[in-house]
């Protein structure tokens, strides 16, 4: 069977870590590698086996394209959520969205004084700096 190579970014979503962390891995030798040659500078090209050995990755679904993904498992509890529960937690949406309202119109509020304040500053500062004539001035 032919050796599957992958990319960083492929290897890095195959097994959940970060680009960086199969970076790592690949410099420690802990990763099955080759260099690729180009003309920016070398590519590396992962191992899938190792990957999947290293990181004890079990593939039981395979995603399209031929790249396997990790299955995450979940629990099922026995209770299902209720109408009742669907209308509390609409409830609580309203009631968030209402007060995040009211936090942006407090602060749309405060940016508009700041904003005033601010070109009254500036205003103050240019009369400031203007060129001030001097006592003897009016003689020339």
């Amino acid at each position: 069977m032919a050796e599957t190579l992958l990319s960083i970014q492929e290897a890095s979503d195959l097994s959940g870590k970060s680009i960086q962390t199969i970076r790592r891995a690949i410099k420690s030798k802990r990763i099955h590698c080759k260099r690729k040659r180009t003309a920016q500078g070398f590519i590396y090209m992962i191992s899938r086996e190792s990957i999947l050995g290293f990181y004890k990755i079990n593939l039981l679904e395979r995603e399209k394209g031929g790249i396997a993904k990790p299955v995450q498992q979940t629990q099922i509890f026995g209770e299902f959520a209720t109408v009742a529960d669907l209308k509390k937690l609409q409830e609580q949406i309203a009631s968030a969205l209402n007060e995040h309202k009211k936090e942006k119109d407090n602060f749309m509020r405060l940016m508009q004084a700041f904003q005033e304040k601010f070109v009254f500053m500036e205003n103050q500062m240019k009369l400031l700096e203007s060129p001030k004539k001097k006592w003897y001035s009016f003689w020339k």
